[in-house]
């Protein structure tokens, strides 16, 4: 509303915005004395505890009505589960370990394939440096022999001892 326009309800606007103020006054106020007051505590702890022990009553109710039926009880399906949690971590370590080998096996796997190619090509290599001295051989025996100069012998030298 514009602000030089006055509300028909302006009075009863006050009026309300009071009693609210009035009641939340008064019922912090009671809230206050309940929560400090011991009797009420002690009424709340009593309660909780009735309600905890009404709770563990009918859970090993539920357990041994479980066994007798031989169905798996909470504490069961708990181990089970834990059981299930740690068979979970050795098959993921197991999985862990089975990759790093298989990495490891990939790296030796490469390591071995270059060694053979370059035992391979080594091969290569002798043979066909092999097959060129044969061809020299060869051609050496079939050209017609050179005479061959005789040598001349050299008197031994004696030892002057």
């Amino acid at each position: 509303m514009p602000e030089n326009v006055t509300s028909p309800f302006g009075d009863f606007d006050k009026l309300s915005g009071e009693m609210y103020r009035h009641w939340e006054k008064a019922m912090t106020d009671w809230w206050d004395q309940i929560l400090d007051d011991p009797n009420f505590l002690g009424a709340v702890g009593k309660n909780l505890e009735v309600g905890v022990r009404a709770r563990g009553s009918y859970q090993k109710s539920v357990d041994e009505t479980l066994e007798r039926m031989h169905l798996p009880t909470r504490s069961d399906l708990t181990r089970l589960a834990k059981i299930a949690s740690l068979l979970e971590d050795r098959l993921l370590s197991m999985e862990d370990t089975l990759l790093e080998m298989n990495d490891k096996l990939e790296s030796v796997e490469r390591e071995s394939i270059k060694a053979r190619i370059e035992s391979t090509e080594t091969r290569l290599e002798l043979r066909e440096r092999l097959a060129s001295l044969e061809a020299r051989l060869e051609a050496l025996e079939s050209k017609p022999a050179a005479p061959r100069r005789a040598r001349r012998k050299t008197p031994a030298k004696k030892d002057s001892a």
